[in-house]
């Protein structure tokens, strides 16, 4: 992807590069800062990732650094953060226009980490009316593109942030994961996503809106990267205490490694079918993982036919009491569409119900813990096809029945509370496709280490200009 036009540009850089330029003072931060802004005049007009400016903010911290205020192991790096995440002097307006004044009192720990850690921030990423799309559009600010193609969902639903990274618009994002929504857009964009174990960044305790169970037990925010290193910054930096969520947990960042060699499990076929690609993506990086001292093994956990169905059954008191009667309030024709047509997947609402579901995320997790102790971590597809079609979750029909269906590893993960990261394994037919890597919880540490060695091998991602 690289262009000798662009290479020496500090917005082509990685972050990690960048910083230790502006940190040895061979640049300054202010110079950064300024060359990322004009990348955003330049091309956030073809693609609409960033929908609020943050160049004011990202001018002053610039400054401070400068001036030796602020010395920080970040410094020089620049960051975008999410239009549902509270960041104070931006509204959490959720892409709805009737919370485009909610302006939050506080900043939310995560945001305040990479902030802390000398991260300048250059605008607020778009998302999908409150996250809930595979795909970024809305009312409010518009629809995001796919810089890699116009035909190509941007995913959702921190598109917006996926796809500032993917052309350069930001070194890296600050996202959030209910159902996918870190890893998927990463993986739409041919960048990497880390969503990590609920409780190490978890996303309550100052948006002021009420959170029912699936946001309280699975709703992370999370970092989107081109290069590991900038990720495993960003995971380090947002990792920072939040007392005010009740289930933030102050674990370690790392463990002891297990014994070596580590086992991985490819995930390579199900009851539903993989596209070929899809099953030759996993096969590839799971090659990559043996030739670099992993055992690599074709084998599934277990239960997937029943974690595929977790999400909607888990969510579903959710879904039918708190979201879906929402909808006429909200305003959004795309999302009343998506849920006109997904609705009725929420099929049980009982009290019956919920406690069922629980019984078997229960058995499910137990399996797959002990699964992990054979196998600490697990490759397996993104998406079951090799690409989604922009808005193809709005085509009618059993649209968004079949997408939701496509995606059953990047949405159910998060019923299970483990961590998971989208890394890209190249194009298939001009489009981005990758991979998930899962492990045991609170081991980010295994997965951003098998991240590494993939990295290797394919490469350093660097930023796109759309093509077109």
């Amino acid at each position: 992807m690289e262009s000798k036009e662009y290479s020496n540009q500090l917005w082509f850089m990685s972050g990690s590069d960048v910083s230790q330029l502006v940190k040895g003072k061979k640049i300054s931060a202010v110079e950064v800062v300024e060359a990322q802004l004009q990348r955003i005049d330049d091309v956030n007009a073809k693609i609409n990732a960033i929908v609020a400016d943050g160049s004011h903010d990202g001018r002053k911290i610039a400054q401070r650094i400068d001036s030796g205020d602020i010395v920080a192991p970040n410094a020089g790096m620049t960051v975008t953060t999410k239009i549902n995440t509270d960041h104070f002097g931006y509204a959490s307006d959720n892409g709805i226009r009737g919370m485009a004044g909610n302006m939050p009192s506080k900043t939310a720990a995560c945001v305040e980490g990479l902030l802390e850690s000398g991260m300048a921030m250059v605008g607020r990423t778009n998302a999908p009316a409150l996250s809930m799309r595979f795909h970024t559009d809305n009312e409010l600010h518009g629809e995001t593109l796919n810089p890699h193609g116009q035909h190509i969902s941007c995913g959702g639903s921190s598109g917006g942030a996926a796809a500032a990274v993917a052309a350069g618009l930001c070194h890296v994002a600050q996202g959030n994961d209910v159902g996918g929504s870190v890893r998927w857009p990463a993986y739409c964009n041919g960048v990497i996503g880390l969503r990590p174990t609920i409780g190490r960044m978890v996303t309550g305790g100052t948006n002021p809106t009420l959170r029912g169970w699936s946001a309280a037990n699975m709703a992370t925010n999370g970092p989107i990267a081109r290069t590991m290193e900038d990720l495993e910054a960003t995971f380090m930096a947002m990792n920072k205490p939040n007392w005010a969520d009740p289930f933030w947990v102050p674990v370690p960042l790392n463990f002891p490694r297990p014994v070596a060699p580590i086992k991985v499990a490819l995930v390579t076929s199900d009851s539903f079918g993989l596209h070929p690609a899809v099953v030759a993506s996993v096969k590839e990086a799971g090659q990559i993982l043996a030739n670099a001292g992993y055992v690599v093994e074709e084998v599934s956990p277990p239960m997937l036919d029943e974690l595929f169905s977790l999400w909607t059954t888990i969510g579903s008191v959710d879904m039918n009491f708190g979201l879906i009667p929402m909808l006429p309030t909200i305003d959004d024709a795309g999302l009343s569409q998506v849920f006109a047509d997904w609705g009725s997947a929420f099929t049980d609402d009982s009290g019956k119900g919920f406690m069922r579901a629980h019984m078997v995320r229960d058995q499910i997790l137990r399996g797959w813990n002990e699964f992990f102790a054979t196998y600490p971590l697990v490759v397996m597809p993104g998406f079951a096809d090799p690409m989604m079609r922009r808005n193809q979750d709005r085509e009618g029909g059993d649209s968004m029945f079949k997408v939701a269906e496509l995606a059953r590893y990047m949405l159910n993960i998060p019923a299970l509370g483990i961590p998971a990261m989208s890394f890209p394994m190249g194009k298939h037919n001009g489009a981005p496709i990758g991979v998930q890597i899962a492990s045991h919880a609170w081991r980010e540490d295994l997965i951003i280490e098998a991240g590494f060695a993939i990295e290797n091998h394919l490469g350093k991602v660097t930023p796109i200009d759309p093509q077109w």
